[in-house]
């Protein structure tokens, strides 16, 4: 079990028996967190696959935490159908984050900001995840009337990764291709996405 020696939902754990989504919802906001961007059609499909760690698919939080790029080549080889998924795992007082994936219809974003560490400041980080998922909401909108193949926006304030553009033709799955080819300074992934969608 992973420890989480400083996340505030610990002294609130997850009691809400409705939805997974709603449950996700109380999570977050009783940790006073913003709440991740689920688009409606796959709530109905959102599960609870153990605590602090909600997918429309089987998944691993700590694989999530780890940014396994599993996940980035199974998007950039398109072998991975719409999905979202949310987590928080870590490892030691220091290094947790709130890892966040959505593939849905012409985007992916594969994300996790930094958040619960002993020595974080844990306020900010909450403030960069509300502007990240406006971010999130607002490419997902533009991308329902997008057209043409899918785009990837990938962050890790955690890594110091971001990275964004079209998945290549024919997919290949090349996660180390595709960083270093569409590799951008700071969060300016979300800007490339909304560069890339606005010209679809």
């Amino acid at each position: 079990m992973i420890a989480r020696p400083n996340r505030p939902a610990d002294n609130a754990r997850v009691t809400d028996h409705g939805s997974p989504y709603a449950e996700m919802t109380t999570a977050f906001t009783s940790s006073r967190l913003p709440v991740p961007p689920v688009p409606e059609p796959l709530r109905p499909q959102l599960r609870t696959v153990r605590d602090w760690c909600w997918s429309t698919r089987d998944i691993d939080a700590f694989a999530m935490y780890m940014f396994d790029r599993d996940f980035l080549s199974a998007v950039l080889s398109g072998s991975v159908p719409d999905y979202v998924a949310v987590s928080h795992a870590g490892h030691g007082v220091n290094s947790y984050a709130v890892n966040y994936h959505l593939v849905c219809g012409p985007l992916a974003v594969i994300m996790q900001v930094g958040w619960g560490g002993i020595y974080t400041d844990n306020a900010a980080a909450s403030q960069r995840l509300g502007e990240y998922w406006r971010r999130c909401m607002a490419l997902h909108a533009r991308g329902a009337d997008a057209s043409g193949g899918r785009i990837l926006c990938v962050f890790s304030h955690l890594r110091g990764i971001s990275a964004c553009g079209p998945l290549p033709q024919p997919s290949d799955g090349d996660v180390d291709a595709f960083l270093t080819t569409h590799r951008t300074a700071g969060d300016a992934a979300f800007d490339e996405a909304e560069r890339l969608l606005a010209h679809r």
